[in-house]
């Protein structure tokens, strides 16, 4: 999918979209939006998510859906930078 899709994707479901680089090593530490469900979409490479107390471990190019309040981190395992696309949502009530 390409980024034009992706976004297009997203916005239809709801969701912004945004853009950004992880670094290679680098990442995002114990994040947590209580009132947003958040989307993540990494390039290429080698991630370690943690959602909450679960932990995991994913190839790029698969989306992640992140509930809101649940705290979480992304770590990029790969040894090169990678794109992040991220987006968030008003929680359903």
């Amino acid at each position: 999918m390409n980024k034009e899709e992706l976004e297009k994707n997203w916005t239809d479901r709801g969701f912004s979209f945004g853009f950004g680089t992880i670094k290679d090593g680098d990442g995002v530490n114990e994040a947590v939006h209580d009132d947003m469900d958040e989307l993540v979409f990494m390039e290429i490479g080698k991630y370690e998510f943690t959602v909450g107390n679960d932990s995991f471990i994913q190839e790029g190019g698969e989306e992640v859906l992140i509930p809101a309040g649940a705290t979480h981190s992304i770590k990029n395992l790969s040894e090169k930078d990678s794109i992040i696309y991220y987006g968030y949502k008003q929680k359903d009530l």
